[in-house]
């Protein structure tokens, strides 16, 4: 049994170990040289350029609300703690 044990972790481990090398060479195999004319380039540039100010916009709004968020929290617990001081 615990040869079988052995013997089944090294294969395993042989797999995990082959496993990168074979992605590798089917990525280099692909060609992934770059393709293009000046014009394309400049297009995805400008289409890079306009998905990055998209996502700053997006984060910033969800900052804002966030934001909005946290200040109507900290009033509640100003709130809370002054009805709490009121009573005693």
């Amino acid at each position: 049994m615990k040869k079988i044990i052995t013997i089944s972790m090294f294969g395993m481990l042989s797999l995990l170990l082959a496993l990168p090398l074979v992605r590798a060479e089917k990525s280099e195999a692909a060609g992934t040289g770059m393709t293009g004319t000046p014009p394309e380039f400049a297009d995805l540039e400008k289409t890079m350029k306009k998905d990055r100010a998209d996502d700053l916009e997006r984060r910033i709004a969800a900052l804002e609300q966030a934001n909005r968020f946290l200040s109507d929290r900290v009033q509640d617990v100003e709130r809370s703690l002054y009805d709490f001081k009121a009573r005693q």
